[in-house]
C-alpha cells in the first residue's frame, strides 16, 4: 500500500495505530477507535480525517471559506468544531513552504525517451509494448502474449469466481440513514 501526499509525492506507511479518537464541544462528546497511518514524511498537519473516519463519526464537514467546521451527532444532541481562519492560513502556507523547496528548477521536463506501441494479440485484444523492446524479441513476445491469451483478465467477466467483496467498491454509509436530495442551487 502506498499514500500519495498533496504535492504527489508517494510514501509507504511505516505502520498502523488503532487509537481512540475523542470529539468533543463543550459536554457534547463522541469517541470511536479509529486506524491511523503513519508515515514518516515532513507534513504541517499532525493528523487528518480521512472519509472513512469522518463516515464513522457521521461527521458533515464545510470547508467553505467562511464555515470551517465539521457537524456530528452525539448522544445529547449535534456537536459542532468550529476551525479558525487564521490557524487554517498558516497551516496551508507552511505546507506550501515544506513542498515547494523540492521542485524541479528546470523551465520543462524532457519528453519521455520512449513512447509506446499496441500490439495485438488476438480477438482484437492489444498490449501498450515499450517502442524500445529490442526488435528481435518482439515475435517471441507476441507468440508468448498469444499463446497465454486466456490467462489475462480483459474484463470483469473474465475473472469468474473472485468474491466479490475484493472486486467491488464499498461506500462507507450507514445503513439506518436515508438519503437527502439536496436543493438545486442557483449559479450566477
Amino acid at each position: 500500500m502506498t499514500v500519495s501526499s498533496f504535492s504527489g509525492n508517494v510514501y509507504r506507511p511505516a505502520g498502523f495505530a488503532p487509537l481512540r479518537l475523542s470529539l468533543q464541544d463543550g459536554h457534547r462528546r463522541k469517541m470511536k477507535s479509529v486506524d491511523f497511518i503513519l508515515i514518516d514524511a515532513p507534513s504541517s498537519y499532525n493528523a487528518i480525517l480521512g472519509r472513512p473516519s469522518m463516515a464513522q463519526f457521521r461527521m458533515v464537514p464545510s470547508m467553505a471559506q467562511f464555515h470551517l467546521c465539521i457537524k456530528f451527532p452525539t448522544p445529547v444532541s449535534v456537536a459542532m468544531i468550529r476551525g479558525d481562519r487564521a490557524d487554517a492560513h498558516k497551516c496551508f502556507e507552511a505546507n506550501i513552504r515544506l513542498h515547494t523547496e523540492h521542485l524541479d528548477p528546470r523551465d520543462q521536463l524532457l519528453p519521455p525517451d520512449d513512447q509506446n506501441q499496441h500490439v495485438i494479440i488476438s480477438d482484437g485484444k492489444s498490449v501498450l509494448v515499450s517502442k524500445g523492446f529490442p526488435k528481435n524479441n518482439m515475435p517471441t513476445l507476441t507468440a508468448l502474449l498469444s499463446e497465454y491469451f486466456d490467462v489475462f483478465a480483459w474484463g470483469p467477466e473474465d475473472m469468474p469466481g473472485i468474491d466479490k467483496s475484493i472486486v467491488e467498491h464499498k461506500l462507507s454509509l450507514s445503513a439506518d440513514i436515508s438519503p437527502v436530495r439536496q436543493k438545486k442551487k442557483k449559479f450566477r
